[in-house]
């Protein structure tokens, strides 16, 4: 089976189809403390939503992607302001800083890679998933994730100059996890 999720992304195998989302937005870094998160709110959709935040300050991803890219995100100098360390990658399940201008740099140029490698693939990009468990039978298999190579190369494209954006101008880019 295979059910799209009105994102731009469908999923084979059954599953949701509201999976969970990583957020991405432009900050000030003097606005960055452990409390961060209740600047921003959600809504029943999970968009995110801040005063004066504007769209092409906001990013959005799937964490079955960012599972997908987790490997070469996890080269990234971080910082996780809820627990004021210093860490390596995104936190999934939390909030992440990456404010080094060197972390913003290496961060673009590892969406552009992405890009670039995206720009190569069919209108429908099948990539391989978790591997999953059938409920009634026990048989395991890997989930097929579908993306519609120009909305994912698009969101992709907007990460990227948010980055170039937060590196040029002394900002940061706030990651929200699942």
């Amino acid at each position: 089976m295979v059910i799209m999720n009105g994102k731009g992304t469908t999923r084979e195998n059954g599953g949701s189809d509201s999976m969970p989302i990583h957020n991405f937005v432009i900050e000030n870094k003097s606005e960055i403390n452990e409390s961060i998160y209740t600047s921003y709110s959600w809504d029943a959709h999970g968009v995110i939503h801040k005063s004066g935040l504007m769209a092409e300050e906001h990013a959005y991803l799937e964490d079955e992607f960012i599972s997908y890219i987790q490997d070469s995100l996890n080269w990234l100098n971080t910082w996780n302001p809820s627990t004021c360390k210093r860490c390596s990658g995104l936190n999934n399940y939390g909030i992440t800083v990456i404010e080094e201008k060197d972390a913003l740099l290496k961060f673009h140029q590892l969406i552009r890679a992405w890009i670039d490698v995206f720009n190569l693939a069919p209108d429908q990009i099948k990539l391989t998933g978790d591997y999953c468990f059938d409920g009634n039978e026990q048989r395991g298999y890997y989930e097929k994730l579908i993306y519609n190579r120009v909305e994912l190369i698009n969101e992709l494209n907007k990460l990227a100059n948010m980055t170039k954006d937060a590196e040029l101008n002394e900002k940061c880019i706030l990651h929200f996890g699942i």
